[in-house]
């Protein structure tokens, strides 16, 4: 996953992936212009989601790591002055925050994994911001709302819990 995210990151051609065989593939298809950046993107997003909703082994969150880096190098492209790794980095940390909701953990990783220790204040940065814009986007079922906890996120002013509500709650 490293030397994945650091070819997409540089625009390096896959004949510099070791892993990779053939190097061209199918159709020689390589990421050198935001277009096809986007396209490596969407259809890693869309088959995520088949994948996940299908119920078939594996999980979301490289996956999310290799999208969010293809969007991020995509951007170089409208900014050129913009930092590759930053910006490949902060994308990938971006999206898969945003579903997991678990901002540091994801930084760090993203980091570590790259190579680039330096990188964790703008990392986690972008972490906090897409777990602030996407907090009340419930993605998959674990983060739905729970209206059994909602007395201890919240505080209402005029109203303090009482038994019955969780157990009115509990028997409807």
């Amino acid at each position: 996953q490293n030397m994945v995210c650091g070819t997409i990151a540089t625009l390096s051609p896959a004949s510099d992936l070791p892993h990779v065989w053939p190097t061209t593939g199918l159709i020689g298809f390589e990421m050198n212009s935001w277009q096809s950046c986007l396209v490596v993107g969407i259809s890693k997003l869309v088959a995520i989601s088949f994948t996940v909703a299908g119920g078939y082994r594996g999980g979301y969150i490289f996956p999310f790591f290799s999208a969010g880096a293809a969007f991020g190098r995509a951007l170089c492209f409208a900014f050129p002055d913009l930092s590759p790794v930053l910006a490949t980095l902060c994308f990938a940390a971006g999206i898969n925050v945003a579903i997991t909701r678990t901002a540091l953990a994801t930084s760090l990783i993203l980091c570590f994994l790259a190579g680039e220790q330096f990188a964790a204040p703008a990392v986690l940065a972008a972490s906090i911001v897409s777990l602030f814009a996407t907090s009340y986007v419930p993605f998959i079922k674990s983060q739905l709302a729970r209206s059994d906890i909602d007395f201890s996120l919240y505080y209402y002013k005029n109203r303090e819990p009482k038994v019955q509500d969780s157990t009115r709650e509990l028997l409807a």
